[in-house]
């Protein structure tokens, strides 16, 4: 993302990790990248909480959310309703936002994403 942060940012609508140790303050990574993340991730982390209680984050990069287990190796597993309704919540948010504009091809009108 650092050597193509447009690129990501057009193209990605969310991400998704899980039981993450990423850090982004030991990459060259810069305010608008890190803006990004807390807004466009989610970690899912092992946790004694219920799914998706909120788990507090040393470094304020990317949103952690408890994986509803403790053990690592679950983690993704027990995350995936969470995390498939976070892609869908990010997938219409930007779906809503999107400005259509007509254009003419074959002699038909159709909508394309500006």
């Amino acid at each position: 993302m650092i050597q193509r942060e447009a690129d990501v940012k057009n193209k990605v609508t969310a991400v998704a990790l899980t039981d993450s140790v990423h850090n982004v303050w030991h990459q060259e990574a810069g305010k608008t990248i890190r803006e990004w993340m807390r807004e466009n991730c989610c970690n899912w982390v092992s946790s004694s909480e219920p799914l998706d209680t909120s788990v507090e984050s040393m470094l304020p990069d990317c949103p952690r959310v408890s994986a509803g287990t403790e053990r690592h190796e679950l983690t993704s597993w027990k995350s995936f309703p969470s995390i498939f309704k976070f892609f869908s919540e990010a997938s219409e948010a930007k779906n809503s936002s999107v400005k259509l504009a007509p254009t003419r091809r074959s002699n038909r009108i159709k909508y394309e994403e500006l």
